[in-house]
């Protein structure tokens, strides 16, 4: 029930400031008026530039709106549009602006980057196959244009990342490194992938190269921890995630991951001291809200934990845990109904999730269902072979086939 959850790191990426030349630009003219609007477009240009880099993106957002007004055949100012979008979360305007950047100059190899990089986001928020597809072929792209680019070899580790082709996956994050090697984010996932493939030395290698870059680079210092765990150097471990959120307390992922090492280590107070911070810091947190309910469960406070419960579904109804942990406590209530209610939603969110059949298995052994109880125990087992109640499954299962049998003869 306690899944490690290792992050890797948002594809970021900065802005691409293409002075455009005053002189010898092929753009439509129509006497002076042209002129003075195009004086007018690379005004608002390089005020944003200004803006930009004083951190203030509306003001920033507001004057490339101008430039692209004032002169609509600007391929620079659109992509740069495109990417104040993408940094204020607005994916889907910041493809918008990328299209226009590249329907004005289709060999624009940073558009087609920034272009590849939207659509990475936009597929792993709508789980899009055709966002897929657009990611990849725009970042192929940019790369065809420009092999000095890094960013959209980080963009394809991504995506064959999600596609579970972590091998491959490492390759282009290695080539992300290897064209610019003060690339934070590429040596970040370049070690989390390599984590994956178990080559743990050479991914606390990579992790700490990120971290010589920026020490307080919370997924580095993250996925280190989790690495160290993964080493069983559950000391290191614990350490490098309280640095993560003493550095970074907005860094939700890390309160969760301390607090689950707290529970397997049978210290269930420290863990939920850890995590009702992280529920003060961030209480519309559903993975925060969960694990809030995992540590009431171990404090032996289930009507707590299933109010946390309750809390992670209503912030987000789809993720499997939550739904699997609502019936899990619903199953101790002896509400069987609304148990096999919530157990029917997570498998049917994730139909390889072990849980919730360990858990049907009980309610249909309490109802005196055997048929079912053993389909559902005997799938529970072969999801999770290793079982830590394996042996009493097992023993179930075993008393359930005799009587099985019994009835039958």
């Amino acid at each position: 029930m306690l899944k490690q959850s290792i992050l890797i790191s948002t594809v970021l990426f900065g802005l691409w400031f293409s002075s455009p030349a005053l002189e010898g630009q092929q753009r439509p003219t129509a006497g002076s008026l042209a002129e003075s609007s195009r004086v007018r477009a690379i005004f608002h240009y390089f005020q944003a530039a200004s803006l930009y880099r004083q951190q203030n993106l509306i003001g920033a957002l507001s004057n490339y709106q101008e430039a692209v007004r004032w002169d609509p055949q600007f391929a620079e100012a659109y992509n740069n549009l495109g990417t104040i979008y993408f940094q204020r979360g607005n994916y889907g305007r910041a493809a918008e602006a990328y299209q226009e950047a590249l329907a004005l100059r289709e060999n624009f190899a940073e558009a087609h980057c920034n272009l590849g990089a939207a659509y990475a986001l936009l597929a792993q928020r709508m789980s899009s196959s055709v966002y897929r597809r657009k990611a990849i072929f725009h970042s192929e792209q940019a790369i065809q244009l420009n092999p000095n680019l890094a960013e959209p070899y980080n963009t394809l580790g991504i995506m064959y990342h999600r596609q579970g082709l972590d091998h491959r996956a490492s390759e282009f994050f290695m080539k992300a490194k290897q064209v610019r090697p003060d690339y934070i984010d590429a040596r970040n996932n370049l070690g989390y992938t390599l984590s994956r493939i178990e080559r743990l030395d050479l991914a606390s290698k990579e992790l700490q190269g990120a971290l010589a870059l920026d020490g307080r680079f919370a997924a580095a210092r993250h996925n280190l921890g989790i690495l160290n765990y993964q080493k069983g150097d559950n000391e290191s471990a614990i350490q490098e995630l309280q640095r993560t959120i003493t550095d970074n307390p907005g860094f939700m992922v890390s309160y969760v991951e301390l607090a689950a090492m707290h529970l397997r280590q049978s210290n269930a107070p420290e863990a939920l001291q850890v995590i009702q911070k992280a529920a003060e810091i961030d209480p519309e947190s559903a993975t925060v809200q969960n694990m809030l309910g995992l540590c009431q469960l171990e404090m032996k406070k289930p009507d707590e934990a299933f109010k946390a419960f309750q809390r992670s579904v209503e912030l987000d109804d789809s993720f499997p845990d939550y739904h699997s942990n609502i019936g899990f406590i619903l199953v101790l209530r002896g509400d069987f109904d609304a148990a096999l209610k919530e157990l029917d939603r997570a498998t049917a969110l994730d139909e390889r999730l072990p849980y919730p059949y360990r858990y049907r298995g009980d309610v249909f052994f309490r109802k005196g269902d055997s048929k079912r109880a053993i389909e559902n125990y005997s799938r529970y087992l072969q999801l999770l072979p290793e079982a830590a109640d394996g042996g009493e499954v097992y023993s179930r299962l075993k008393v359930l086939r005799s009587l099985d049998s019994d009835s039958e003869g």
